[in-house]
């Protein structure tokens, strides 16, 4: 991606970083694990929904270590991408993702309106001051451009994931709305949850997990084998192909797609 004129889009900002454990087998959570896999999905089928070109300027802000920069690199997209973990990036770079920074003392510098898309897939929840982080995300947003958005849902579903992950907050779809109506150049496009058909499933985890105690796993990834893997994407897997076409009322997360005028 050729460099352009620079512009701060933090200065100072707090942000929670993930544990470094929890980067250790990131680069691999993000290849195999069910929900990572359906995620690309879903991010994929809205990249050809509204007709992102393999040419248009994509920015993977909060990338972790790459993974899905450099699965749609290998697909011809032009993507960047930015994380706060030394750790993460180095893995990314170490895999062969190209185009990745690291974000030194919350100060990370986008060019202005230099992006035709920018991804911030569950970072926001990571940012103390979220509107902050999305007024610099719209100021680098191009004329037209698009920012398509994920942040984990009901603050009721908190688990060892938010607190491994250093989570400010969960969203419903209402406060996030609250969020972005603060910000007229921006236009909503698509709103809903997701990850809807297997929500009865982790909010049976989530509470039985918080009623007996269970603090024993480092994170929800853990929860994880071979079956497992393979029956929740299936399930997951039907919403990548849904929600294309409609928009859920309730799941684990929230989706957003929002375009600049």
């Amino acid at each position: 991606m050729r460099c352009l004129p620079m512009v701060s889009i933090w200065q100072g900002n707090q942000c929670g970083k993930m544990d470094h454990n929890f980067y250790k087998n990131y680069f691999e959570f993000e290849k195999y694990h069910w929900w990572f896999r359906v995620r690309r999905n879903i991010i994929l089928s809205l990249l050809e929904k509204y007709r992102i070109s393999k040419t248009s300027k994509i920015f993977d802000f909060g990338c972790g270590s790459g993974y899905t920069a450099g699965y749609l690199q290998g697909l011809g997209y032009n993507v960047a991408g930015a994380d706060f973990s030394d750790e993460a990036i180095g893995q990314g770079r170490a895999n062969g993702v190209r185009n990745l920074e690291v974000i030194n003392n919350n100060d990370i510098k986008h060019p202005e309106g230099g992006f035709n898309l920018i991804m911030a897939l569950d970072v926001v929840e990571h940012i103390k001051d979220d509107f902050e982080i999305i007024k610099a995300m719209e100021r680098s947003i191009g004329s037209g451009g698009m920012l398509i958005m994920t942040v984990p849902a009901y603050m009721w579903l908190w688990g060892v994931q938010d607190d491994v992950a250093h989570h400010f907050r969960r969203y419903t779809m209402r406060s996030i709305m609250r969020l972005l109506d603060k910000f007229p150049d921006l236009t909503i496009v698509k709103k809903s949850y997701f990850n809807t058909l297997l929500f009865p499933a982790i909010v049976m985890v989530r509470f039985v997990s918080k009623w007996f105690g269970l603090r024993g796993r480092e994170s929800d990834f853990e929860i994880n084998n071979g079956l497992l893997n393979n029956i929740f994407f299936r399930i997951f897997n039907l919403e990548s192909k849904l929600l294309k076409y409609i928009n859920f009322p309730f799941g684990v997360s929230v989706l957003l797609v929002v375009k600049k005028k």
